[in-house]
């Protein structure tokens, strides 16, 4: 797959996810664009995750990190590598705030066949075996739900 493709498609994912966010409910505080896409230099801003979220009616604030996946590798889901899921880690370290891996599987990034909403702390390895991450699949078009910490 070329690099536009690529970006079109975790762009396209994006969109999907900010708007399973019922704005009655949730603001981006933050939507980060990865700069690192357009340069080959990394840039600190783009360790950070894709949308901050606030929950409005608690004002409560947490990640969101998007990828989307056309499909297995290897019999897992390659989500991430080891220097990234170690930038997350220290993030959520430092912030302190909920951190919330959403994973696309498909053909079409805007229509995701399954959604995986998966907590940074269950989501230990760049790759995930189906035991793991299948325990976070939800209702691909359901608009997310926010309640006690836990985002679903």
């Amino acid at each position: 797959m070329k690099e536009d493709e690529s970006i079109e498609k975790g762009n396209d994912f994006e969109k999907y996810v900010v708007n399973l966010f019922d704005d009655k409910y949730f603001s981006i505080v933050q939507w980060s664009t990865d700069i690192t896409r357009k340069h080959d230099r990394f840039v600190e801003s783009d360790a950070v995750p894709d949308f901050i979220v606030r929950y409005i009616p608690k004002d409560e604030i947490f990640c969101v990190e998007c990828k989307f996946r056309s499909g297995l590798f290897e019999g897992k889901l390659q989500w991430s590598d080891p220097q990234q899921l170690r930038r997350y880690k220290d993030f959520v370290r430092e912030r302190r705030l909920p951190f919330f891996v959403v994973i696309g599987c498909g053909l079409k990034p805007g229509s995701p066949e399954r959604l995986f909403c998966i907590p940074l702390g269950e989501a230990k390895y760049p790759a995930l075996f189906p035991s793991v991450f299948e325990k976070f699949e939800r209702n691909a078009g359901k608009p997310f739900f926010w309640k006690n910490g836990v985002l679903k």
